[in-house]
């Protein structure tokens, strides 16, 4: 990705009718994921990227500071 990333997820194309690519940056933790692919995509979008995360985010659990 270019530019500044912002926390949350992101799904684009690498060109017009190429390969989908989705993103999720947690902006607590700075966690990153990445899948490439139609299926892939898909798929990591209907589990909810966010949602997974956030009962798992280090940041999150007490005692713990963010990066």
């Amino acid at each position: 990705m270019t530019g500044p990333w912002l926390p949350g997820l992101q799904v684009r194309r690498t060109e017009y009718g190429q390969t989908p690519v989705a993103d999720y940056l947690c902006g607590a933790c700075l966690h990153h994921e990445r899948v490439v692919g139609r299926r892939e995509v898909e798929d990591f979008v209907i589990a909810g990227p966010t949602t997974e995360h956030r009962d798992n985010c280090p940041a999150t659990q007490q005692g713990v500071q963010a990066a």
